[in-house]
């Protein structure tokens, strides 16, 4: 027994999870189907920020794969305002998991659609 979350959401919005599994093996797939492949994706926030920030706060990989999906903002400018709030190290390692979401989100999920 599941609830439709995305039920209130328009068509051509976009859905981006945190997690390594696909929207499949999240037993989601179903209520994900009617929006384009292009504005869904799954990306392993959590992982990457660990691998490069040292603790699991997705939250500047999440920024790098919403403006990877989107297009709405570019990746220098997820950069530039991670290193004005985060000055030094904690800046830098954030902007290489933004960085590396970015990638993944445009390699694995939508090709080169707003390359």
């Amino acid at each position: 027994h599941q609830v439709d979350l995305f039920s209130g959401l328009s068509q051509d919005g976009y859905i981006l999870i945190n997690s390594t599994r696909s929207f499949e093996e999240l037993g989601i797939g179903d209520f994900v189907k009617a929006f384009a492949h292009d504005h869904r994706c799954s990306v392993p926030a959590s992982e990457l920020a660990l691998k490069h920030v040292g603790r699991p706060l997705p939250n500047a990989a999440l920024l790098g794969g919403f403006a990877a999906m989107t297009g709405r903002l570019t990746l220098d400018a997820v950069a530039q305002a991670i290193r004005e709030r985060f000055p030094g190290k904690v800046g830098a390692a954030n902007v290489l998991a933004a960085e590396a979401a970015y990638a993944h989100v445009k390699k694995v999920c939508q090709g080169s659609v707003h390359a």
